[in-house]
């Protein structure tokens, strides 16, 4: 059993046991109340603005990962609480500046900060988030006993990697290739997945399962971001529409699928039209898409992902796997609902 305590020093007790959902609506409820307690107050220039984003805290499958990891290892409480509060307040700092990034106006089925206040409160809104997780990544540091100067240095590299995963969809052209997602995704999904876990281990300078570790993350959010990319197709991510990153030219990894079973001239003419300006609408790809079984291609790459996710987590201590089953419940639960009542393959996942 492990206590991990609020700011004000009351704490939350928790049972560990394999009532998951159980044991993540607490971690949830604990990460959701401490952050509402570091919002910006009335009066602040940004308190309209943080307190119209956080009306929905969406899954905060980062942050209630990481406060099960340091639960599992038995992290010092206010570093595992802190490290969690880092690592969400840097993912929807990135959430913010990727809708201004890519001037989507619909998140979680409304408005985004960009749409309903501008470019310029989105964007300092989102450098707050930042500043805020750098400061409670040092004060989780100061409370740890392993690498401190080397938290701040992860989270450092964290935001550099998000950062120029972000510039490279919009600089030397579309990815069209495997190759390319993979950069992609290795830049913009997986390091916050990856520091989630392993921010707490480098806390507490347990260093020995990190390999296995890094590898379970990397499959774990390539194959999150397929199944968000399968959403983003089937219109159900939130968009105001299917397909909007195939309308906006951005990586998606059902268009590479697509892209993989066309032939000679029809990839040539796909590849123009991926690099024209994105009012050039004279083709349906959409249909297309829809029609050659593409996506129930790319489900079958985010099996393979999943299953070699599941390799590597079979080779972690008990406590661990425990800690990261959430997470990969969520995916596996949102994969096998896109298999059975969308594209028409219910097999087990």
């Amino acid at each position: 059993m492990n206590n991990i305590k609020l700011e004000n020093k009351t704490s939350v007790t928790y049972q560990a046991s394999n009532e998951s959902n159980g044991q993540q609506h607490i971690l949830k409820t604990l990460l959701k109340n401490h952050l509402i307690s570091i919002l910006p107050e009335k009066g602040h220039s940004l308190h309209q603005v943080a307190s119209y984003h956080f009306k929905d805290f969406g899954k905060m499958l980062r942050g209630t990962t990481s406060l099960a990891v340091a639960s599992a290892i038995e992290l010092n409480d206010d570093a595992g609480i802190n490290w969690a509060l880092s690592v969400e307040l840097m993912h929807n700092a990135s959430l913010v500046h990727d809708d201004v990034c890519d001037e989507d106006s619909q998140r979680r089925h409304k408005p985004t900060i960009f749409a309903n206040f501008g470019a310029p409160l989105a964007i300092c809104f989102g450098d707050w988030l930042v500043a805020k997780s750098f400061e409670h990544a040092a004060l989780a540091a100061k409370e740890c006993k392993g690498d401190a100067s080397g938290i701040i240095t992860l989270l450092s590299n964290i935001m550099a990697r998000l950062s120029s995963g972000q510039a490279r969809e919009f600089s030397g052209g579309p990815i069209l290739d495997w190759v390319g997602y993979d950069n992609v995704v290795n830049g913009k999904t997986v390091p916050l997945l990856a520091a989630a876990v392993e921010g707490p281990l480098l806390l507490a300078s347990q260093y020995q399962f990190f390999d296995d570790i890094k590898r379970c993350i990397e499959s774990l959010g390539i194959g999150y971001q397929i199944s968000n990319d399968i959403l983003d197709a089937l219109g159900k991510d939130g968009s105001e529409e299917a397909f909007n990153d195939l309308h906006r030219r951005a990586p998606n990894a059902v268009s590479i699928t697509f892209r993989d079973t066309l032939k000679n001239g029809h990839r040539l003419q796909f590849d123009n039209w991926m690099n024209s300006e994105p009012q050039t609408e004279n083709i349906d790809w959409a249909s297309q898409i829809n029609e050659n079984g593409a996506i129930n291609n790319c489900v079958k790459q985010l099996k393979q992902h999943l299953e070699c996710s599941r390799l590597h987590r079979s080779r972690l201590p008990h406590n661990l796997q425990q800690a990261l089953l959430p997470l990969v419940t969520y995916l596996e639960r949102e994969a096998k609902k896109m298999c059975s009542s969308n594209i028409g393959d219910s097999e087990s996942i």
